[in-house]
């Protein structure tokens, strides 16, 4: 897979705005089903649940998606404009598909009740009125029209337990018409995750309507795949979040091939034998994921329950060489280290400078993390938190890490003890100096030691930063002459980290790593300057016995 094979070319946007001034046409609209199915085969169920406090702002009008809120408390938002919303082009985009694409349905389905079924009832009966019949705009792009497929089908339980003839027909009728309009338009999604959301509905409408005799749309789904998951089953944006939601949709689609469709099923079990042990493989000690990439820690019984319903049995990666992350265990320790290139932005994700960066865990605690992500403030919040500041590695002057910066690592095991010697040469056009970072861990876990080298160059000196982001369960105290910091846990454990080779600090910091949600913390930082001979930074993390 090249990074040119996921962008797209001026050819292929020309034949979706062609192929979308096609669909948007009366004539087209004539080809689709005009006749309601008496009744859906097979149904599929959603083994995932929703948030209940979702539900609740819903029902009081407040529609939040992409981290932007748009409050219409008398009728759903279907046709505000950006400047109605007081949201700029692309936050509204973002915001639309969210609200277009349906997934908010799981949430009424998990609050329960009449109250809710008639909500979202109404919701896609007011949908349907005012989209099925115009195949055209942001609502009819394939990916969200897919992505939309999807959650009408896992929700139609929901949807037409106890619903009148009128709401079923109307239902069933643009189920036919979503499944028709997919077949053909999914392959002029762009290539990425919008044609995985385009493909993933194209499967589940035709499963649902009973063409099992079309295999068109689960091969377009692998090849869809293929560009996604990489060889040792990570995602190819390398965040954990991703690599988590993409198998969810894939497991839920799994369980029901499998009751319908065995052969099918069997198609996708590679991806889900590959996904899971790399899923595995980024989760902390607490059962939650790793903040690599845009990456959240998301939701640990959710994992737990996703990784049993995939019934893949393979064990955490060491190294993935493919997606990027060595993963070192000493008894409770666990150090995850970023080894792989930046990423290429292929889901609408700002790729992250966070080259050498890692996350140290212990038993449950959380000690060592990267700053996460936002999915509910853009702009300069977005940019700060994908910058190398934010990561739990080192700075140089004022300058990111090149893209296309070479990354190199060896990994070193004896008597139990682990260690890392990795490097990069991401300030080589800015400053001409090479970053190398070396990780030692005990065997028994509770100690953990690093090397900061910053390469000797000529011209003039640059300051050097080393930042480690403290989990917001963390209390950090600077005692001594400076150079010493007793960290205490959430759980009560004590921890000392001492430093040299730089001046040493406690500063604040934030941390998004749970569903976007600012919280303030600490960071130990490591400030000097690098000029005509290396910079070394040296620091010990020990647990107090």
């Amino acid at each position: 897979m090249t990074a040119a094979s996921l962008q797209d070319t001026a050819g292929r946007k020309l034949l979706r705005r062609l192929a979308a001034a096609w669909y948007g046409t009366r004539l087209y609209a004539l080809t689709l089903p005009r006749k309601a199915p008496l009744e859906l085969p097979v149904l599929p169920d959603d083994p995932w649940t929703g948030t209940i406090g979702n539900a609740d702002r819903l029902f009081q009008g407040r529609f939040v998606f992409a981290g932007a809120e748009v409050v219409s408390p008398h009728a759903a938002p279907w046709s505000i404009t950006p400047a109605e919303a007081q949201l700029d082009v692309a936050s509204h985009a973002a915001w639309a598909a969210g609200l277009h694409g349906f997934v908010w349905l799981r949430d009424f389905a998990t609050q329960g009740g009449d109250m809710a079924r008639r909500m979202a009832r109404s919701l896609v009966a007011d949908w349907i009125a005012k989209h099925a019949l115009s195949i055209r705009g942001l609502p009819w792009q394939p990916a969200i029209a897919g992505r939309r497929l999807t959650q009408w089908l896992l929700a139609s339980h929901f949807l037409l337990d106890g619903a009148d003839d009128g709401f079923g027909h109307d239902f069933l009728l643009s189920i036919a018409r979503h499944t028709a309009y997919l077949k053909r338009a999914s392959a002029n999604a762009p290539v990425g995750w919008p044609r995985f959301d385009a493909t993933l509905g194209a499967v589940y409408g035709a499963e649902a309507l009973g063409q099992a005799q079309d295999k068109m749309a689960i091969h377009a789904l692998c090849a869809a795949l293929d560009t996604q998951v990489l060889a040792d089953g990570g995602h190819v944006s390398r965040n954990p979040s991703l690599l988590y939601r993409m198998l969810r949709d894939l497991v839920a689609l799994w369980r029901f091939l499998q009751a319908v469709d065995p052969e099918r099923a069997a198609l996708l079990q590679p991806y889900l034998d590959r996904m899971a042990p790399m899923l595995r493989s980024l989760r902390h000690g607490d059962g939650g994921l790793a903040l690599f990439h845009g990456g959240e820690e998301e939701n640990a019984a959710q994992i737990e329950l996703l990784l049993d319903l995939s019934d893949a049995k393979g064990k955490p990666l060491t190294s993935a060489t493919h997606s990027g992350f060595e993963r070192a265990v000493a008894k409770r320790a666990l150090l995850l280290l970023d080894v792989g290139a930046a990423p290429t932005s292929t889901a609408n994700v700002k790729p992250h400078s966070g080259l050498l960066s890692f996350e140290f865990s212990h038993a449950k605690d959380r000690l060592i993390v990267n700053c996460g992500a936002s999915r509910r403030m853009g702009g300069n919040w977005a940019t700060a938190l994908s910058g190398v500041a934010a990561h739990s590695t080192l700075c140089l002057g004022s300058k990111e890490p090149a893209d296309s910066a070479a990354v190199s690592v060896s990994r070193n095991e004896q008597d139990g003890a682990i260690w890392f010697e990795a490097e990069h040469d991401g300030w080589r056009a800015s400053y001409n100096r090479i970053y190398r970072r070396r990780l030692y861990l005990s065997a028994g876990g509770e100690d953990l030691r690093g090397e900061e080298i910053v390469s000797e160059a000529g011209g003039m000196p640059v300051e050097a930063v080393l930042r480690l982001h403290l989990h917001p369960g963390m209390h950090a105290s600077l005692i001594g002459s400076g150079d010493t910091v007793i960290l205490k846990t959430s759980s009560g454990q004590g921890w000392r980290w001492r430093g040299m080779g730089g001046v040493v600090r406690l500063e604040d910091g934030v941390y998004l790593g749970a569903a976007g949600e600012l919280r303030r913390t600490q960071q130990i930082v490591m400030a000097g300057s690098a000029g005509t001979e290396s910079l070394v930074f040296k620091w010990a993390l020990t647990k107090i016995n």
